[in-house]
């Protein structure tokens, strides 16, 4: 398991679990707090791990996300280039709404 913690910012703090679950062929990944472009380098590292590994599938249960910008917009799509799949687990409104205004809200799987 890997887990990554970072500081107070902005909007406050984020905090993110991975564990890869070899099983399944996918990673998990908790994300809870603020991700902005100060803290979204926690997701971006996970993501980049997961991609390296070359996981079939990401699983981001977003159901503690209480902020998000375009930095963690960006750190999603970022993945759409390698052919895995990403799925939002329970997405929070904020995360919601993101993908609404971006008109993004279609382009992950929702579990």
């Amino acid at each position: 398991m890997l887990t990554a913690h970072s500081g107070r910012r902005n909007r406050g703090e984020a905090e993110l679990t991975a564990y890869q679950d070899l099983r399944n062929d996918q990673w998990v990944l908790k994300a809870h707090g603020a991700f902005d472009a100060a803290t979204t380098s926690l997701l971006e590292q996970a993501l980049d791990q997961a991609c390296q590994a070359q996981a079939s599938r990401i699983v981001i249960d977003c159901s503690a996300v209480t902020f998000a910008d375009i930095a963690f917009l960006r750190a999603l799509l970022g993945t759409d280039t390698d052919g895995t799949r990403v799925v939002l687990a329970a997405p929070s409104l904020a995360v919601c709404r993101l993908l609404d205004a971006t008109e993004n809200s279609g382009r992950f799987g929702v579990a």
